[in-house]
């Protein structure tokens, strides 16, 4: 459909797309972003853009796999109207079951969580038309999709891949995915609890101790974030589960420095007796702040640090450049249904293209997902599946 150029210049595709539009295929890395003023101007075009749609994002996150990113771009009459921006990645897919297939596959994900631009259907049916083309020329085993809406236009033009051959695998099924539509005053927000909730909130804090909230905004407070938020990260439930989640590097500062950069940055930590205990790694944009990453002291668990800390991060937010929205991103825990008031559906997606390869690698997942619910049914049956899940939750809510 378009032909790409190793010199990265623009050709138009050769085939006739509806309305005049047309697609064009650019690489780039970490140093060389030859389409870099067109997709500026896409990006402050767009009204609905995510911060991780801007092309420093790419290069402040491009990972060393030594593979390309590159663009897809519809245009129509040389003007952008959106855009997927791939980046290379090292897909986890879990514990391999059947022998010969892979924990994990050099792949691509889609940045943004969606695409830049492409509101209306046409050009998003034929970005994701031009998508599986490539995937196909580049023989690329898999691509993610983080966070995408079930309802959204994308992934419904995505499922038509499936009448050619493309499988779509959840890294886990549709779920809940929790926000917060934040009013005018913190005041205003905790009278939506009844009385009896709104004590124990506040004797949450009181029980908590003497403790105090930062935020981090610029650049010259990241190296201190970074390093309390290491530290906390080594002690946290979340690091024992999933492995550590924060890092002192030099990928970690050089991403958090492009959110400075851009005005972004809204990170926390939580000080108890001047120790810090609690981190939040967060990001605010378009009126919407995200709920990145957080972690905990697990020896604190008893004081419910994490729900201190959300407490003190929405008066804070609600006291100071308030957002209209409050993201939690993926996940259905607990403390998300309590704090929220509006929900959608999302899920994080592996696409694999046709083939055999593919189809023995996603009969690996889906074998050790049953393994998963045979397990979690021999828990339930026994009664201790929502004990655990139970303390699951606490821990995650702090």
């Amino acid at each position: 459909m378009s032909v790409f150029q190793s010199d990265s210049s623009v050709e138009p595709s050769q085939s006739a797309p509806p309305g005049g539009l047309q697609c064009v295929i650019e690489e780039f890395d970490r140093t060389q972003f030859p389409l870099r003023d067109r997709w500026l101007r896409l990006f402050e075009q767009s009204c609905n853009n995510r911060v991780s749609h801007h092309p420093d994002y790419a290069q402040a996150v491009f990972p060393d796999l030594g593979k390309p990113g590159w663009t897809i771009t519809c245009l129509r009459d040389d003007e952008p109207l959106g855009m997927a921006i791939m980046i290379p990645k090292r897909c986890r897919l879990g514990r391999a079951i059947l022998p010969g297939a892979q924990s994990s596959l050099n792949g691509l994900r889609l940045a943004g969580f969606g695409l830049l631009g492409a509101e209306s259907e046409p050009v998003v049916r034929l970005i994701v038309q031009e998508l599986a083309e490539q995937t196909l020329s580049r023989t690329i085993p898999v691509v993610e999709f983080e966070e995408i809406e079930e309802d959204s236009t994308l992934w419904r033009v995505l499922c038509e891949l499936q009448e050619s051959g493309f499988r779509f695998v959840p890294s886990s099924d549709f779920a809940a995915h929790h926000r917060i539509r934040l009013p005018q005053t913190a005041e205003a927000y905790w009278k939506t609890f009844n009385s009896k909730r709104r004590n124990g909130l506040r004797k949450e804090r009181e029980r908590f101790g003497n403790y105090t909230l930062r935020r981090v905004t610029q650049a010259g407070e990241i190296d201190e974030w970074l390093t309390d938020a290491q530290a906390i990260s080594q002690r946290s439930w979340q690091s024992q589960q999933f492995g550590q989640r924060i890092r002192n590097s030099e990928e970690e500062r050089r991403f958090l420095v492009f959110l400075a950069s851009m005005g972004a940055l809204r990170s926390y930590t939580l000080h108890l007796e001047s120790e810090p205990v609690a981190f939040v790694m967060g990001h605010q944009w378009n009126n919407v702040f995200h709920y990145d990453e957080v972690g905990f002291d697990r020896n604190l668990v008893k004081l419910a640090p994490g729900k201190v800390l959300l407490q003190e991060i929405l008066d804070d937010l609600m006291s100071h450049d308030r957002p209209e929205m409050f993201d939690f991103g993926l996940g259905d825990g607990g403390y998300k249904q309590f704090f929220a008031n509006e929900q959608t559906r999302s899920a994080t997606l592996w696409m694999f293209p046709p083939g055999t390869r593919s189809s023995w690698q996603i009969a690996s997942i889906h074998l050790r997902k049953s393994i998963s619910r045979l397990a979690r049914s021999l828990l339930e049956r026994t009664g201790w599946y929502e004990t655990l899940r139970r303390k699951l939750r606490d821990s995650a809510g702090g």
